[in-house]
């Protein structure tokens, strides 16, 4: 080798001394024989194709930030195939990246290391630091390394724009899910390049980009003929013109929900033409559309579920229109509606003959008439009934004295009354009657119920229902251990969770009680609960204990000793919450930590 001063990979070497290539020194000067970064990319793509796992990858990938890019640049076919690992499978795998770890670094890092298995079928980012977040270029090295992606879920990447999209849809055309959140930057020309490309496309969401226009809905529209989902919400330059246009175009719609955004009768009249496979749909926060528009909708047969929120120009009249029309309507939930009395109950009541389940949120014109209409009219298949912060439901008999007692709902097996400030005993005990098969019982933050209203309301079904699997009593601070007695008495042997977060009225009686009837309970709640060590006892010598979730937080009886007594159910404990505790002491809970390594503690 000819000595011109230069090595034969180009580097130029010291002319007052030459070192041996085989055993450089350690000093700085070592910087400037570091012969693998003078490579080529070509020959680090030769290099790196060899590499036999992707542990191996990643370690490489470690080296430096080139290293990494290069690797990024990869795909399947560079790798060789006589290597095992390198086959592709076809099991989903999934990732998702959030907070902090929501970077294009770690971005790269997985693609890295799953791209020659494969890639990813399903990505979820979630971002909420945008000095490191995500960018474009995370997106592209994705798009490179994960072509069979088939579910893409992007929220709070204020820095992700139409680049980053458009290396998806010229990289993924297998994607069948986008969801998409708080994209400042993203406009139409990122998401007609998804609509051109991605033909497989099934389910859109696109919320809180304010960019995004009618063109998009129209170029989905036009290409995206196996669309069978889309959620529009807060997106301000949408209107009637781009949703009429998927309405019109997309016949194989099943779900369409429609929040914040400019809509009116068009839009409606649309539906009723045009969504004959349209099962579910969702209109929130729509001022304006009106009972005119339920009216021009035509006979929709394969409509299961409608959900309203705060709808504010609809009144409780246009349910008898809904149920004429939606005449398979099974599921209606009903939110911050003012407008809505007891005769739009009614309407509901008997137009809709399928109704299942009923949810009403707000409602506040709403009372006990209009329940007794709902228990009258569909007694027979009434599943679920949930009624939360509805003022008017107050603790008095219904007005007709020959509809006092309601029929019993064989079907009725979820019961949820929640922050219903009117509701007391009365109102429980004329409820009792329909609940015959409750499995699933909330009454959350009812301030006036006592004991009395408890055991009123389970002498509805405690003869010949023995199968309640959920029962929560929280924010119910006058209760005492007299409904826990009848509770565990009459359901503990199959009861699964039990909430007690809030009863401050319970001592350790309840906890013995527990641990004596409950012997397949797996959540236990018991937040701000004036127990003692003496209850935590009684909870762990039970035999049986199987309980998997426990919250103790803000119990001020409860001291270090409840720690020795949690570890003896350690066999089955994998989350607990002792927040707030001050009679717990640091070194009890870092003993306790030691001991169960693999619960979820919360201090």
């Amino acid at each position: 080798m000819a000595h011109d001063g230069k090595h034969k990979y180009g580097d130029s070497l010291p002319s007052r001394k030459r070192p041996r290539l085989q055993n450089p020194p350690l000093t700085q000067a070592t910087n400037s024989l570091d012969l693998i970064s003078q490579l080529p990319d070509e020959c680090m793509f030769g290099i790196f194709s060899f590499l036999p796992s992707s542990r191996d990858r990643c370690s490489c990938a470690a080296v430096s930030k080139k290293w990494l890019v290069l690797q990024t640049k990869m795909r399947i076919s560079d790798f060789k195939s006589n290597t095992p690992t390198l086959q592709p499978h076809h099991k989903r795998t999934s990732r998702c990246l959030e907070g902090k770890k929501a970077n294009d670094i770690r971005l790269a890092a997985i693609a890295v290391g799953i791209c020659p298995r494969g890639g990813l079928t399903e990505l979820s980012i979630r971002g909420s630091f945008p000095s490191q977040g995500i960018t474009d270029f995370g997106l592209k090295v994705i798009a490179q390394a994960c072509p069979g992606l088939i579910s893409l879920t992007v929220w709070d990447c204020l820095k992700v724009g139409n680049a980053g999209f458009q290396s998806i849809a010229q990289g993924c055309n297998s994607l069948a899910k986008l969801d998409v959140l708080n994209l400042p930057l993203i406009d139409d020309e990122g998401l007609i390049a998804i609509a051109k490309n991605c033909l497989s496309l099934s389910t859109l969401n696109l919320d809180s980009c304010p960019l995004i226009s009618n063109a998009s809905l129209h170029t989905f529209a036009g290409y995206s003929s196996k669309l069978e989902s889309i959620s529009l919400i807060k997106c301000p330059l949408l209107n009637d013109d781009g949703i009429i246009s998927i309405i019109s175009g997309l016949h194989k719609l099943a779900t369409l929900k429609l929040a914040s955004v400019t809509v009116r009768e068009g839009a409606l009249e649309a539906i009723g033409r045009n969504a004959s496979s349209l099962r579910s749909l969702s209109l929130e926060n729509l001022s304006g559309i009106r009972e005119m528009g339920f009216c021009s909708m035509k006979r929709l047969d394969k409509v299961e579920f409608i959900s309203t929120n705060a709808c504010s120009r609809l009144s409780g009249t246009g349910f008898k229109a809904v149920g004429n029309r939606f005449v398979g309507l099974k599921v209606i939930s009903i939110r911050n509606w003012r407008t809505l009395t007891d005769m739009g109950l009614k309407e509901l009541a008997e137009s809709a003959a399928l109704l299942e389940s009923l949810k009403l949120v707000e409602c506040n014109h709403v009372t006990s008439v209009g329940l007794m209409e709902i228990f009258m009219s569909c007694s027979k298949r009434l599943k679920v009934l949930s009624l939360v912060k509805c003022k008017g439901i107050e603790d008095k008999n219904p007005s007709n004295p020959r509809r006092a007692h309601l029929p019993e709902c064989p079907s009725l097996h979820s019961l949820t009354i929640n922050r219903c400030v009117g509701v007391g005993d009365s109102f429980l005990s004329w409820l009792g009657s329909a609940c015959a098969q409750v499995k699933h019982l909330e009454l959350i933050g009812l301030t006036s119920i006592t004991d009395g209203g408890v055991m009123s309301l389970l002498k509805g079904f405690e003869a010949q229902n023995k199968a309640m699997v959920s029962v929560d009593l929280s924010g119910c601070f006058r209760l005492t251990d007299w409904s826990v007695l009848a509770i565990t008495s009459a359901f503990g042997q199959k009861l699964k969770s039990l909430r007690l977060d809030g009863c401050d009225g319970l001592s350790d009686k309840s906890l013995k009680l527990i641990g004596g009837h409950c012997p397949c309970l797996v959540e236990l709640q018991l937040s701000m609960c004036r127990i003692s060590d003496d209850g935590m006892f009684y909870l762990a010598r039970s035999k049986h204990q199987c309980i998997e979730v426990l919250s103790l937080s803000g119990c001020m009886g409860i001291t270090d000793k409840s720690l020795g007594f949690i570890e003896m159910m350690c066999g089955s404990l994998i989350g607990l919450n002792v927040k707030q505790c001050p009679g717990l002491t640091k070194r009890g809970i870092e003993s306790l930590r030691e001991t169960l390594w693999w619960c979820d503690l919360l201090y």
